[in-house]
């Protein structure tokens, strides 16, 4: 099988030059956490943006300097397995597929478990417990928000498990999470102690009417983070088949999800990418 077998061809990017607030913007309407950067004008690509660029530079506003300027990329013809030892062996979540330098689509770990796992009999049926990491990252749900940040990024994860005073899940939040909270917070204190008179401050109006300021964009209210939490959580149990987490990752699209015990205690969280070295196991038989 090749990438091209499995790939996105209608692929969203960004262009540069370009800034912050383009990249938000395209994110927020389209619901993704990372899009290909092209040069204006030309499909060639150039880099590539994630919401984690965006938090972990959030004094830097040109997209030039947020993305990284040296992805991993595939071609249309590359193994299928090619790619998922690239995205294993460099932990990534997406690849740019180019041609002759051209981004012409955009491979990412469900399209690699969807191809691979979703139908397979012998593989598809295996109960997902086996996969399952046990260490879990959750915070207390009264926990501040900024705090909980620097916790998920301490722990090198883009998601925490959120738990009541009774040690029950009481739900999760997200990078995509922290990003829409951290926009919220701009407009608010900025529009609202912003007095007109105080020239040092670097402002503007976007073409959608929000005020931002071109410093410390991204800066998190000081809140409970149960009032910023997913609380509707989707989990599976300890019983799912490999084939039914795959197909709920790619319907929901989501990258991860708690897996409880036949009593409903919490045992641990499955993650997309635990999936993948099964992904290429099945390519190499």
């Amino acid at each position: 099988m090749m990438v091209k077998d499995c790939m996105q061809s209608d692929v969203i990017y960004v262009s540069v030059p370009g800034t912050r607030e383009d990249v938000l913007q395209i994110m927020a309407e389209k619901q993704v956490n990372g899009v290909p950067v092209v040069k204006k004008g030309s499909k060639t690509l150039v880099g590539i943006v994630t919401r984690t660029d965006l938090l972990r530079k959030a004094d830097e506003n040109q997209l030039a300097m947020l993305m990284n300027r040296d992805p991993g990329t595939v071609t249309p013809r590359t193994e299928l397995k090619t790619a998922t030892k690239l995205m294993l062996e460099k932990n990534y979540r997406r690849l740019p597929v180019v041609e002759k330098g051209n981004l012409v689509g955009l491979i990412s770990i469900p399209d690699i478990l969807g191809a691979t796992l979703e139908n397979d009999e012998k593989v598809g049926s295996k109960e997902v417990i086996d996969f399952v990491t046990r260490e879990i990252t959750a915070v207390w749900e009264q926990t501040p928000l900024p705090l909980t940040y620097m916790v998920m990024d301490m722990a090198g994860k883009n998601a925490l498990v959120l738990i009541n005073e009774g040690g029950g899940v009481s739900g999760m939040i997200t990078v995509s999470d922290y990003i829409r909270l951290s926009e919220v917070t701009v407009e608010d204190n900025i529009s609202t102690t912003f007095s007109g008179q105080d020239s040092t401050v670097e402002w503007g109006w976007t073409s959608k009417d929000f005020l931002v300021v071109t410093k410390k964009l991204l800066k998190l209210p000081n809140i409970p983070v149960s009032e910023a939490m997913t609380k509707n959580i989707i989990n599976l149990n300890e019983l799912t088949t490999i084939s039914e987490c795959v197909k709920t990752i790619r319907n929901e699209d989501i990258d991860q999800a708690p897996v409880l015990s036949a009593a409903g205690n919490l045992i641990g969280m499955i993650e997309d990418r635990n999936l993948l070295k099964l992904a290429l196991d099945v390519q190499t038989d």
